[in-house]
């Protein structure tokens, strides 16, 4: 018998120990047999952080402000880019979460809900770390201050809202295959639409509405307030994230539940 939405909603707190071991094993599986083992979550970032910064830094010569120096639009960069490369990388692995555990998802009992939950947290794992290095660097370079308080608030946000689109994408996934496919490229579109390489106050007025439609504008630019400006984010950043956070995250729990009783069909 298929279960109410807040009976599954119930029933997912209830797996948390599953979860938790579920994404020990993705960790492991991810990293084993590597000769760089588990430092691969530090070493990733980076090298991925210093091709960007090199990349529009010293090549492109990119700064955020016309006094902006290439250290100052460095921290510019990284606050911006570590956030999205957790939300994309996330985004991408769980998307693919349901048809690559068909032994599990065609048991009947299986909550299928926790794949693209434990992929989601495997994954942002390393932007975690990578975040945290930023803060270490921030703190040598004294430019840390109370705000900071209000980070984990943000990454939470952010994790609320990235599980419910892998839910989502994990679900039509498992109907149109070539979700799979067609993602990477919303994902680069995606960036390119967003203030990751640059900031909100770059972009011409004529495209404002654009990138006010946008929700991972709204975590960028409160990632950048916390992180440099040591101010919290304003109450529209508060309340656009909250509200996309928790809408996304219900509405791809209702669909993947919805599919639930009909993807052994699809797989």
């Amino acid at each position: 018998m298929n279960k109410s939405f807040p009976e599954s909603l119930r029933g997912l707190l209830g797996n948390f120990e599953l979860i938790r071991i579920l994404t020990v094993d993705d960790l492991r599986r991810a990293y084993t047999g590597s000769l760089m083992g588990l430092s691969w979550i530090l070493v990733k970032p980076v090298l991925i952080v210093g091709l960007y910064g090199v990349l529009f830094g010293i090549v492109f010569q990119a700064r955020g402000g016309p006094r902006q120096t290439a250290t100052e639009y460095l921290l510019v960069l990284l606050a911006g880019l570590l956030p999205w490369l957790s939300f994309s990388e996330a985004v991408s692995t769980a998307a693919g979460s349901i048809t690559a555990n068909t032994s599990l998802v065609t048991k009947i009992v299986f909550p299928i809900e926790i794949l693209p939950v434990s992929k989601v947290l495997s994954t942002m794992l390393s932007g975690l770390v990578s975040l945290v290095l930023l803060v270490v660097f921030l703190v040598y370079l004294n430019q840390v201050g109370w705000a900071m308080v209000l980070l984990p608030l943000l990454i939470v946000a952010q994790l609320v809202f990235t599980i419910g689109l892998a839910w989502f994408l994990s679900a039509m996934n498992v109907a149109v295959r070539d979700t799979s496919q067609v993602l990477p490229l919303v994902l680069m579109v995606w960036m390119f639409l967003s203030p990751v390489v640059y900031t909100t106050e770059m972009v011409p007025k004529g495209l404002a509405f654009v990138f006010s439609c946008n929700p991972m504008a709204y975590f960028l630019d409160g990632y950048r307030m916390i992180l440099l400006n040591n101010q919290p984010p304003n109450f529209l950043i508060w309340g656009v994230v909250t509200a996309m956070a928790v809408t996304i995250f219900l509405t791809g729990f209702w669909v993947l539940c919805r599919m639930r009783a009909h993807i052994a069909d699809f797989i």
